[in-house]
């Protein structure tokens, strides 16, 4: 089975990739040997933040030893969770923490953008307690998005602890607001998010005034440089943010890099077509630069 990736700072700087047929990692189609002392695990858990308890899954790898681990962040409102990549990360001998956000998909608590990037910096405290040490090594968590989770991953870059990321057609939100914020432009946008909006507890409203009021906050060049000095992985698709992803990839460059992993695959923003090609690009870049 070979599966068509397009290899980037793997083997050389970002902007100067060129495709190549490569075998994807044993991970991707292939389980390991048993373990039964130690063997897999999935775990049902809840992680605390702002003051509820919310449900996560934790992905446990076979073994006996602190595993690399990743925090694992879906979009709005999380129809695509990516739990395949989760379930080859695993094989692959990397823990999954796998989250869901307050006021969504029947979570406590109230649904907003704010509130996602205060639930994935509570879901790394999770991580990091010292009743997890077992299991957890804190040296290797990488924070990992897809969408508004990408978006997640770029407020994160101010955590200095986080040893990676990887944004997954990473939604800029801050961004929004240049087309939010005039009632005409309100009404003309609300329609593109009443779906999505629908799953959660929070009005596409109270989105648009929350969006507005922290364009400068969630400044996406700014945010994307404090990721600089780790390595970083920006996959895009044909779905209109790759601009987003180029966006990322400057801003760390600006600040010292070194050069992120850029990937683009000919599919859509769930990446229906290339589940596989997704996978062994993850796994590829995880296994090799965290070895």
């Amino acid at each position: 089975m070979r599966v068509l990736l397009f290899i980037l700072a793997l083997l050389v700087p970002a902007w100067t990739a060129q495709a190549q047929e490569v075998m994807p990692p044993t991970a991707v189609f292939a389980d390991p040997p048993g373990d039964p002392t130690h063997p897999p695990q999935l775990v049902q858990v809840r992680y605390r933040t702002g003051g509820v308890d919310v449900p996560a899954r934790f992905f446990v790898a076979a073994g006996s030893e602190a595993h690399p681990t990743v925090l694992l962040l879906h979009g709005f409102p999380g129809t695509e969770l990516n739990l395949d990549l989760a379930r080859v990360m695993q094989r692959a001998g990397w823990n999954v923490l796998a989250i869901h956000y307050r006021g969504v998909w029947g979570a406590p608590g109230q649904f907003a953008l704010g509130n996602t990037i205060e639930d994935a910096r509570a879901a790394l405290t999770w991580l990091r307690d010292p009743d997890r040490q077992a299991q957890v090594d804190t040296s290797r968590i990488v924070v990992l998005g897809h969408s508004m989770g990408g978006f997640d991953t770029v407020m994160l870059g101010d955590d200095a602890e986080v040893a990676g990321f990887v944004t997954i057609s990473a939604w800029d939100a801050g961004a929004e607001s240049a087309r939010l914020s005039s009632p005409e432009a309100r009404t003309a946008a609300e329609p593109e998010f009443a779906e999505d909006v629908s799953f959660t507890n929070m009005t596409f409203a109270s989105m648009a005034d929350e969006i507005v009021a922290n364009a400068e906050a969630w400044d996406w060049s700014r945010n994307a440089s404090e990721m600089a000095g780790r390595p970083v992985l920006v996959i895009d698709s044909e779905d209109g943010l790759a601009p987003k992803g180029d966006a990322v990839v400057a801003a760390v460059m600006g600040s010292g890099g070194p050069a992120p992993t850029r990937l683009t695959f000919k599919t859509d923003h769930s990446y229906n077509d290339h589940r596989i090609a997704l996978a062994s690009a993850v796994t590829a870049w995880l296994q090799t630069t965290f070895h």
